[in-house]
Formats: structure tokens, C-alpha cells, sequence
């Protein structure tokens, strides 16, 4: 059996802690923790920046291609600004599968756009871990994974 493999993109150190922790130990499933470039000094904790420049910002894009994981947990925090990552992220690497990570604060409609630009679903940070493990699971075999509330929100745009 081939290990799916999963990156996180998360500035918040707890939060990506917790869902590697959540993740790790599972037969099928490898976290990949060095997504963030080796060759930034005093950084030990591997996130990105909230303010990254260009130059990081296309780093990360790079690192991500060489990893080339399959699932990529990505904060939505870091999607805003026309979703650049998001859509730099699918253009350049149809393969890696993304799922957002949102907080109560997250509006439908900027989730809506992220799934439109390429995000293949949507997790709460302070979801059960089980629901993680799920979500890495369906989103490999092609599934995507948003509440049902969401999926009906989607529904109602497609049928209207």
C-alpha cells in the first residue's frame, strides 16, 4: 500500500502541531513537515510567514514541487489576496490536492472562491482529529470534503 503523503501550510505553530500530530502514526498516511525552505536562518518551527514576500511566497511554491505531496492543508488566512498561493498551487501542481483550514471567522463566500480556485475542501482547525484523518482519506480517492451546510451553499450558486 502506497502512504498518501500531506504537507501543512499553517503560520500558527499549535494549530500545525496539533493536526501533524492527528495525522502522524496513521500506516497510510506520511506528513511531510519541511514545506518552508531549509535556508532561513533562527527558524526552527518551518511556517510560513504571514507577510511572506514574493520571494518566499515562489519558495514555498517551489518546495511544495519538489515535495509534491498529495494532500496539502492550506490556512485559508494565507489564501487571501485573490488566492494567489491557491491558484499558483493548482496551476503549477494539479496532482497536490488542497484543503483549506479555516476558523469560525471564515465568510462562506471566501471559501466558495477557494473552492473555485482549485480547493478540494474545507476543514475547521478545531475540528476532531478524526475528521482530519477522513478528510485525507476521501480527498485521495477523489472525494471532496465540505460540511453539508457548504455543500448546499455551493448547490444553491450552481442552481441559481
Amino acid at each position: 500500500m502506497q502512504k498518501v503523503t500531506v504537507a501543512i501550510a499553517d503560520t500558527d505553530l499549535a494549530r500545525r502541531a496539533k493536526l501533524e500530530q492527528s495525522l502522524q502514526g496513521e500506516q497510510d498516511i506520511k506528513v511531510l513537515t519541511n514545506i518552508i525552505s531549509e535556508g532561513r536562518e533562527g527558524s526552527t518551527d518551518h511556517q510560513l510567514d504571514s507577510g511572506a514576500d514574493i520571494t518566499e511566497f515562489e519558495d514555498v511554491i517551489a518546495r511544495i514541487g519538489r515535495l509534491k505531496p498529495r494532500i496539502l492543508f492550506v490556512n485559508l488566512d494565507q489564501s487571501t489576496g485573490g488566492f494567489a498561493l491557491l491558484q499558483a498551487l493548482h496551476r503549477e501542481y494539479p496532482e497536490t490536492l488542497l484543503v483549506l483550514l479555516t476558523d469560525k471567522s471564515a465568510e462562506e463566500e471566501q471559501i466558495i472562491e477557494a473552492l473555485a480556485n482549485g480547493a478540494r475542501g474545507c476543514l475547521d482547525h478545531e475540528a476532531a482529529p478524526s475528521y482530519f484523518l477522513k478528510a485525507v482519506r476521501m480527498v485521495d480517492r477523489g472525494e471532496v470534503w465540505v460540511t453539508r451546510r457548504m455543500l448546499g451553499k455551493i448547490m444553491d450558486r450552481i442552481l441559481h
